[in-house]
């Protein structure tokens, strides 16, 4: 573990050095200039991107270098499911009616609603809790609850 860490530590100082996209462009990156530097782990998000173009080097462990790249690559992505989940957990009290229809619910898949249908839950935390129950589909319930309310 110690040893992960270590590599880690090493890959996080790597892609940290900052560079801009002329200098992306001189290793054959297709990036437009927009007079920014960014740190080598933003730029691997950007389509057609890749290491060679970020110029950083790993002797170290391919996979862990592969699961840093990828990490980097959809880190917007995790941050914004984050931030809608901690929105969510806000919301854990609010109550479900116990007739709630969740077919009728837009935007929930027949996965969803067999889930739900199933459970009943009576807040939106008990939901939270439902295995595979998305914060997409908990958004859905919370969008009908308040709606109901209303």
């Amino acid at each position: 573990l110690d040893q992960r860490t270590a590599g880690r530590a090493e890959l996080e100082q790597a892609f940290a050095t900052t560079l801009t996209a002329s200098q992306l462009q001189t290793n054959g990156a297709p990036v437009a200039q927009d007079g920014a530097r960014r740190p080598a782990s933003e730029w691997l998000r950007f389509s057609g991107v890749d290491l060679s173009h970020v110029g950083v080097e790993w002797g170290g462990d391919a996979a862990m270098l592969a699961e840093f790249v990828e990490d980097a690559r959809y880190a917007p992505y995790l941050e914004r499911q984050d931030a809608e989940v901690a929105a969510l957990r806000g919301n854990d009290n609010v109550r479900l009616s116990a007739d709630i229809d969740f077919a009728a619910v837009p935007g929930l898949s027949n996965e969803m609603v067999e889930r739900l249908s199933a459970a009943r839950p009576e807040t939106l935390g008990a939901a939270s809790r439902i295995r595979g129950i998305t914060p997409a589909a908990l958004s859905a319930i919370l969008l009908q609850a308040r709606k109901r309310a209303a």
